[in-house]
């Protein structure tokens, strides 16, 4: 039986480990072997009991040099990996793949893992892929070569010493002081009395991608970010997202209390008795980032998409009243939703949400009339005028 072993919590680089905790015993056999040969390896046994589990993930998932994602069923049917690895996309953190069974992406992993290595199989990797990653070692790093193994050991060891080249040539590319044009006329040459010394040239800084400034979708998600973040100059970096757990968009305004939102029995959505202008939010991709989000509110906004929703495991409020959404079924990993308002939409059929294990209920309004369901639904449905 595979033993635990201490994660590596040093200043120094290190791998980040994605993985389903149903295959913690396979996973566990090949992070011993690692562990044994001295890579610097990070995985979920780290977290001290009591701590605040998701802020400690993204920390470590911040920190890393690259991730390791043991690709599996369990793994594309966790919400814990999806939001690991929509993390470590959103950071350009690079993802290595170790295929544990005959799992097939779909759309939405497809596109977080379309760049990312495979680095092999278990129990074998494809006999290309060993040859691939053997011949790059031994370019880099001649004296690990004799001693590789052609099983997923070595191709995870080949991907760590890889990814070190890499940020070195990095470091390099963005320390590298400018050199002049080759067009340019040629200095004179030096004399004793003129010559000087070169000036020092100083290294540019580095840059984490995820101190980068956030590009908002549209003006009223970022004015309803700066007044929650209480910042109404200067750059919003994506750090700053974690700290926005409540956000409430309702028709063209930004609220601080979803009570006092109503809607009529025509659909048209009042806020404090005064009807309001129907909203500009469409792209959710910037919400999709907001990884401590629990409760949401897009009522009376132009949404064609919700998929980017998924992978907010935190999320157990949702509130789409009077807004064009028509499709479900793309919300299939918000493990903690447990109330769903839906009220003047243009959903028919609520069997799509019968797939979420935390949900409660769901509120609906007559005009939706007839609705599809089954009988066995595990949720309430609640159906007003």
């Amino acid at each position: 039986m595979s033993t635990y072993f201490q994660p590596y919590e040093g200043k120094r680089p290190y791998v980040f480990i994605s993985y389903a905790h149903r295959d913690s015993e396979r996973v566990l056999t090949l992070l011993n072997e690692l562990n044994a040969r001295k890579l610097r390896l990070w995985y979920d046994e780290g977290i001290p009991a009591g701590s605040d589990w998701p802020k400690n993930i993204e920390l470590h998932m911040r920190n890393s040099a690259s991730v390791l994602f043991f690709l599996s069923e369990s793994a594309m049917a966790s919400a814990n990996c999806y939001s690991e690895i929509q993390t470590a996309h959103n950071l350009s953190k690079p993802i290595g793949i170790v295929r544990l069974d005959d799992a097939v992406p779909d759309s939405r992993w497809k596109a977080l893992l379309e760049s990312a290595p495979v680095l092999g199989s278990a129990p074998e990797p494809q006999a290309e892929d060993v040859q691939s990653w053997k011949l790059l070692k031994r370019k880099y790093y001649r004296r690990w070569s004799d001693n590789l193994r052609t099983d997923v050991i070595g191709l995870a060891v080949s991907l760590f010493l890889l990814l070190g080249v890499a940020a070195g040539l990095i470091a390099l590319i963005n320390t590298e002081p400018e050199r002049s044009s080759p067009d340019a006329a040629a200095p004179p040459p030096a004399t004793e009395t003129t010559a000087k010394a070169p000036e020092e040239t100083v290294p540019e800084p580095t840059v984490d991608p995820g101190l980068f400034p956030v590009v908002f979708p549209d003006a009223q998600q970022e004015r309803a970010v700066r007044l929650i973040l209480q910042k109404s100059e200067g750059d919003v970096l994506r750090p700053d997202l974690a700290d926005v757990k409540e956000l409430y968009l309702c028709g063209n305004m930004v609220l601080e209390d979803p009570e006092d939102i109503t809607a009529d029995t025509d659909g048209t959505v009042r806020v404090s008795g005064a009807p309001v202008v129907t909203g500009i939010v469409s792209d959710l991709s910037l919400i999709g980032q907001m990884v401590f989000l629990e409760k949401l509110a897009l009522v009376d906004q132009p949404l064609d998409d919700l998929s980017p929703l998924n992978g907010l495991v935190l999320l157990t409020e949702l509130d789409l009243r009077s807004s064009t959404v028509s499709d479900l079924s793309v919300l299939t990993d918000l493990p903690s939703l447990t109330v769903l308002h839906l009220e003047h939409t243009a959903v028919s059929d609520l069997s799509a949400l019968e797939s979420l294990p935390s949900l409660k209920t769901v509120t609906v309004s007559a005009d939706m009339l007839p609705l599809y369901f089954t009988e066995d639904k595990p949720f309430r449905v609640i159906l007003i005028p």
